[in-house]
């Protein structure tokens, strides 16, 4: 499972680099559950490619940087820094996160998403703002 995770998680991560939200559908399994610590809540694949979408659309530039990776049964824990910035120019806040990413057949069925939601706070202002 080790070498196919790896391939999953380099193309997520290219997909959020390139700030593609087909992208990100297309890796993912049509009954993906993403569920995230901060609201101990589960997201379907389009409510989770539709948050990205949000997310996308308020940025310029994405990357997952300082990646480290652990093989897990069925998939793999992923590590990293976010970085990025904002469509006027201005840097994203680093979030440094945790991802449990599950693989089935070549796609993503399930992940748990770990980092700190208050150093996203200026993501989530702008995510608010511009969903009026």
């Amino acid at each position: 499972m080790s070498e196919a995770a790896h391939k999953v998680a380099d193309a997520l991560g290219s997909a959020i680099a390139s700030r593609d939200a087909e992208a990100v559908r297309a890796l993912y399994s049509p009954d993906i559950a993403v569920w995230h610590a901060m609201t101990n809540a589960e997201q379907s694949r389009d409510d989770n490619v539709g948050l990205l979408a949000g997310v996308f659309a308020i940025t310029s530039e994405l990357e997952y940087k300082d990646i480290r990776r652990h093989d897990i049964e069925g998939g793999i824990v992923q590590q990293h820094r976010l970085t990025g910035t904002f469509d006027d120019g201005s840097p994203l806040p680093d979030l440094h996160a945790c991802l449990v990413i599950k693989i089935t057949d070549g796609k993503i069925t399930r992940i748990d998403e770990y980092f700190d939601s208050p150093a996203f706070a200026a993501v989530w202002e702008r995510l608010a703002a511009l969903q009026g």
